[in-house]
């Protein structure tokens, strides 16, 4: 590997150990560099790596932070020409980063690349969407989130507006340019929040399906639901203020929370589903409760002398 190496992963895990542990061992003996940020793991996850994996690097941090923050470290700290973010609940029988880097290399204004996703089954996972704008919502109300958003599909490489970062391979350059994720995203929405300030400066995102990540989808989360959707549309919202204005972005609110109602009275019979969306209506138009911010800022107070 040359000293300056074409691919960094990052990869932030917080006490998914066994998870973690199966993405290093899918990414064994691929030409990157892999950095681990422990988010104050109480799993033993560090030590984990540092015994198995013994080449990749680990950042144990003793406080937890956001998605981007944390991402943000391990991109401060690394110097590949592009910076694969990358879940630590994901694996690949082949991770493509040659063709990957072969691809960026041949278009220098794509400033992203996201691999196609899938669930364990095989089944795809929608990974790339419009911008959430005031027009793509009433387009949601009107069809459900049936039609017209998703853009993820298919087997031809093709521009989005923003994909998940569970897998996201970005060009330093254009991070150089724009500037790293916006920290004021805790978690949720930081992504489309960088890929919009990147389209904004003249830089393109593309699906690329040649390349497909396995996404287990297990949330650190996942326990705890309501802080998670409490904590997904507060990330909205602040896009929703960052790039539209004030009417737009009630717009945008009022025809996403319809959407989520309607669905809810539509399946009202399903009384798991129907309250989901009754959750998810009452958060994409207001925001009630705390989310995963709080529950990461009273475990920091809990272990501050740790």
């Amino acid at each position: 590997m040359s000293s300056v190496p074409d691919v960094s992963v990052s990869l932030v895990n917080t006490n998914s150990r066994e998870l973690l542990l199966a993405c290093l061992d899918s990414l064994r003996g691929t030409e990157v560099e892999i950095v681990v940020l422990d988010n104050a793991s109480e799993d033993g996850s560090a030590a984990a790596v540092r015994e198995r994996f013994p080449h990749v690097r680990v950042i144990e941090q003793r406080h937890r932070a956001g998605f981007g923050a944390n991402h943000n470290t391990v991109i401060r700290a690394t110097t590949g020409r592009y910076v694969f973010v990358l879940n630590e609940d994901t694996t690949s029988e082949d991770w493509g980063f040659a063709r990957m880097v072969a691809h960026l290399d041949a278009n220098p204004r794509v400033a992203a690349l996201a691999p196609r996703l899938v669930y364990p089954d095989g089944r795809p996972q929608a990974s790339a969407w419009r911008f959430p704008s005031p027009a793509a919502a009433a387009l949601g109300l009107l069809t459900l989130g049936r039609a017209g958003i998703l853009q993820s599909g298919g087997s031809e490489t093709r521009d989005v507006d923003w994909a998940m970062a569970a897998a996201l391979l970005v060009r330093r350059e254009a991070l150089d340019e724009v500037g790293l994720f916006d920290e004021e995203f805790f978690i949720y929405s930081e992504e489309t929040d960088l890929l919009r300030r990147l389209r904004n400066a003249g830089w393109r995102t593309q699906y690329f399906p040649q390349v497909t990540v396995v996404h287990h989808e297990s949330q650190f989360s996942a326990g705890i639901p309501e802080r998670r959707i409490n904590e997904m549309w507060r990330g909205r919202h602040r896009y929703w203020e960052k790039h539209h204005s004030a009417v737009g972005g009630r717009v945008a609110a009022l025809c996403t929370g319809g959407q989520y109602a309607a669905r809810a009275l539509l399946r009202a019979g399903d009384r798991d589903f129907a309250g989901r969306m009754r959750l998810h209506a009452r958060d994409a138009m207001r925001v009630r409760g705390p989310g995963l911010r709080e529950l990461a800022e009273d475990w920091n107070r809990e272990h501050e002398d740790r």
